[in-house]
């Protein structure tokens, strides 16, 4: 354990391997099924999550309670860190900054949540630089700064069938999504300022992906080394079929990571979700 730990919340949608090659904490969010909830990643799978949302069931999703925090701050300290740095989904989105804060207050080694503004890999990457900023002995501002930053450089932008699952809970208004639906629109969507943004409508689902990973070729191109990953729910192969297609337009890519959209995303995003995120790597994570 570095002097700094790094923890980060499950819809980073980090691979269990890369989370602990870098030894990053992961505190899960909660999917909620008919009133039963379940720590996603422990409990539940995002193929479970979208069998659920298929058959009609009334699903729903929570932030870690203070409690699971507590507990991951309590897990650092007994690991000989003497700091942590919380990198996590926007504020925006979910409760989960403010649970970080509180536990926060009776922690027994200082903490730093960073509000990454962002989610999925987006802030998994951060989480990721910020864990080699702190394995190279840096103290926790420099590692705070390190996650920020990273996060600030992302592109996370993703398309889905249908804009009714970011309706039912409240990512996108009714109006929009009912106009979307009625004209069978597949958007182009993004995160920005912390809040999902629809950038395009287009009238199929192949030239809506196009569209976004021509926005992936766009980002790529502005950045010194770029780090890209491909998520997907559902049909895995069209998940497939677009990393092998950044793979061969990005040869200078720095990393490409293929993962599922977590189980709590998915409750939000529904089938036929492809999601694509562009970071600025620094040099120490390999």
């Amino acid at each position: 354990m570095s002097n700094v730990a790094v923890i980060t919340d499950s819809a980073a949608s980090l691979p269990p391997a890369l989370a602990k090659k870098w030894g990053i904490i992961v505190v899960p969010l909660q999917v909620i099924v008919d009133d039963v909830s379940f720590p996603e990643g422990e409990e539940i799978t995002p193929t479970e999550v979208l069998t659920h949302l298929l058959d009609g069931r009334a699903v729903s999703t929570s932030q870690p309670s203070i409690a699971a925090f507590e507990a991951a701050y309590a897990q650092a300290a007994a690991s000989g860190a003497q700091a942590a740095v919380v990198v996590l989904i926007s504020g925006e989105m979910s409760g989960t900054v403010n649970a970080a804060r509180a536990a926060a207050q009776g922690a027994a080694i200082p903490v730093r949540v960073v509000d990454t503004r962002t989610l999925a890999m987006a802030a998994g990457f951060a989480a990721v630089a910020a864990a080699a900023r702190a394995a190279a002995g840096a103290g926790i501002d420099d590692v705070a700064q390190r996650a920020q930053d990273v996060a600030a450089s992302s592109l996370c932008v993703f398309t889905l069938d249908s804009l009714e699952f970011l309706r039912r809970g409240g990512r996108v208004n009714a109006a929009t999504a009912a106009i979307g639906n009625a004209l069978s629109l597949r958007p182009v969507m993004a995160i920005r300022d912390g809040k999902v943004e629809v950038l395009e409508r287009v009238r199929t689902t192949a030239r809506a992906r196009s569209a976004m990973l021509d926005m992936v070729d766009t980002h790529v191109g502005g950045l010194a080394r770029p780090a890209a990953a491909i998520m997907v729910l559902g049909d895995e192969q069209f998940g497939s079929d677009a990393a092998l297609l950044v793979e061969n337009r990005h040869p200078e890519l720095a990393m490409l990571v293929r993962t599922p959209v977590s189980a709590v995303l998915a409750v939000h995003t529904g089938p036929g979700t492809l999601a694509a995120v562009v970071v600025d790597l620094p040099d120490d994570v390999r």
